[in-house]
């Protein structure tokens, strides 16, 4: 008698507890992210004041991430509204960038599909890819014991695991904090190569003759770049994914990513 209880109650119990988490998620908030959109016909997107080529200070050519949001607003019938904060970017975590729901319908110009990202935000992966990049005017990091610039970035790249794999390669590294003294450490020989985020380099004055390559797949894999939505707006993501699509099967995407040279390094001008 015993175990055809027993092989009853767990069924029963189960039940219960499905019951009462569908019973809990009628009592959530609904998600209005798009209707709210739909009734005040703006979309919101905060950028950095600079992040090129995905964000730019040219009115002609404002970036990449900056003309396909406002290719996804107008195919959703919203008017693009851009908002260019100072404080993306500071910090590798963008939970640091102090953004509120006011401001940013969208975030992009830097937010690459991380899982720390993921973490707080909903991502649209774009086609664009980042990564770690090294420079040289030889194409190649020095020999064990040369000496390499790093610039960290702010799109949450694994720095510990670029430190780690910079040691078992017996490179000394020197840190820099901002992109001019990246500039200036390889332009005076210091450094026989200097490595950075991908788009880092975009708004660089290089050296004469620097070669940009990719850091090896094998340790360093890339992410692609993204536009960052608050979690829990399910609909207002599914809708810029359809658009996004709708973009896609148009042509407009690519003709985008020509228009800012936003193909893999090896092609890129």
């Amino acid at each position: 008698m015993s175990a055809v209880r027993n092989r009853w109650i767990r069924p029963a119990v189960n039940l219960a507890v499905v019951v009462l988490l569908l019973t809990a998620l009628s009592y959530l908030p609904p998600d209005t992210s798009l209707a709210d959109r739909q009734k005040s016909g703006v979309l919101k997107l905060c950028v950095p004041p600079s992040y090129p080529p995905l964000v730019t200070a040219d009115a002609q050519q404002p970036g990449f991430d900056v003309e396909l949001a406002a290719k996804l607003a107008e195919r959703l019938g919203l008017r693009l509204n851009v908002n260019r904060l100072s404080s993306i970017g500071t910090d590798f975590n963008p939970r640091n960038w102090s953004l509120t729901r006011g401001q940013c319908d969208i975030i992009a110009g830097g937010v690459a599909d991380t899982v720390q990202t993921r973490s707080f935000l909903e991502t649209i992966p774009t086609p664009i890819e980042t990564g770690w990049v090294a420079l040289s005017n030889s194409g190649q990091l020095p020999a064990a014991g040369g000496s390499v610039v790093v610039l960290p970035g702010t799109s949450g790249l694994d720095r510990l695991q670029l430190s780690g794999w910079l040691r078992r390669q017996s490179l000394q590294v020197i840190p820099a904090r901002s992109p001019q003294q990246f500039v200036e450490v390889l332009a005076s020989g210091r450094a026989a190569a200097g490595i950075t985020e991908r788009f880092l380099t975009a708004g660089m004055a290089l050296p004469p003759g620097s070669r940009t390559f990719w850091l090896p797949d094998a340790q360093f894999p890339r992410f692609r770049m993204a536009l960052g939505l608050w979690k829990g707006d399910q609909t207002l993501k599914r809708a810029l994914l359809s658009a996004l699509q709708a973009t896609e099967a148009a042509g407009d995407l690519e003709a985008l990513e020509s228009r800012y040279h936003v193909e893999t390094i090896g092609k890129a001008p």
